[in-house]
């Protein structure tokens, strides 16, 4: 019998887009799943627009309870009865095959997560629509451990997890704002390989008018990246060079592109070119090495 599967859908105020979400996880090719969307204190209507809905499971958080989107991913996760966890952010969405190829890939491998391919949704300030295709890179599957902290390898929207593998090793941490994905997916990977799916099977939202939007503030991202740090110290010291200084990559880019999308120039260009002073050196080694 094929597994069950709980799609979790989180959403804040965008009633016009969840609908759109909702509707790629109904549409999927594999039928044994079922829909969960937690609305964290939208006062938009949605509410009422999906609280009497039969065909998904709403669970609403009033403002007084709220505590961001990584609670909101949490309750989900708790009141899920699959086998299986796939997020969904409310202006994201899937093709759909995901699930099935999911599920075939993750009962074949055995593992706790696999994930695919993404192509972002660019809006742009004109109205205009722009997409790119990104497929995994071939080093993003196998034993992670240490490559996880080089690079960003898994979107949130893209993930399928063993839900048992959060049970035993934690859910979302609910201090983080930014980079959520990425702490999460250094702790799973030191206990089972990942692996991918090479095809495109989600989209992801990406903006440019909404100029408060949560991916382009500095100040807060960069205090979440110092956080994970802490968490992780123990494990970052006992890295090869190599990933650290990947790792510190990593992070003067995130910085220098967040930094200049909020407006801080000084800022961007100390990043920029701290990052291009560590990247020099860095590409002659791999080229002397022949990589």
């Amino acid at each position: 019998m094929s597994p069950f599967v709980s799609a979790i859908i989180i959403t804040h105020n965008r009633k016009d887009l969840v609908i759109r979400a909702i509707d790629s996880v109904l549409s999927q090719t594999y039928s044994n799943m079922e829909c969960i969307v937690v609305d964290d204190a939208s006062n938009d209507g949605t509410k009422e627009m999906l609280s009497e809905r039969n065909d998904i499971q709403y669970i609403y958080i009033p403002k007084s309870k709220s505590r961001g989107g990584n609670q909101a991913r949490n309750i989900g996760i708790k009141a899920a009865k699959g086998k299986y966890v796939a997020m969904l952010d409310d202006d994201d969405y899937w093709l759909p095959t995901k699930i099935e190829k999911q599920v075939t890939l993750i009962e074949e491998k055995g593992c706790d997560l696999v994930y695919c391919g993404s192509r972002p949704e660019y809006v742009q300030p004109d109205g205009s629509i722009e997409y790119v295709d990104w497929l995994p890179m071939p080093e993003g599957q196998g034993d992670l451990r240490q490559r996880i902290f080089s690079r960003i390898w898994v979107l949130n929207c893209a993930m399928m997890i063993r839900r048992s593998a959060l049970e035993q090793y934690g859910y979302y941490d609910e201090n983080l704002r930014y980079w959520q994905e990425y702490e999460l997916s250094i702790r799973l990977a030191q206990h089972s390989p990942f692996y991918f799916v090479n095809e495109v099977l989600m989209v992801f939202r990406v903006d440019k008018t909404e100029k408060q939007r949560l991916t382009n503030r500095f100040d807060g991202w960069r205090d979440n990246v110092h956080y994970i740090y802490r968490k992780h110290r123990s494990l970052i010291k006992k890295l090869p060079i190599s990933i650290q200084v990947d790792f510190l990559l990593l992070y003067m880019g995130e910085a220098a592109m967040r930094s200049r999308a909020a407006g801080k120039t000084i800022t961007y260009l100390w990043y920029r070119n701290v990052k291009r002073l560590i990247n020099g050196p860095r590409k002659l080694l791999k080229k002397l090495n022949g990589k």
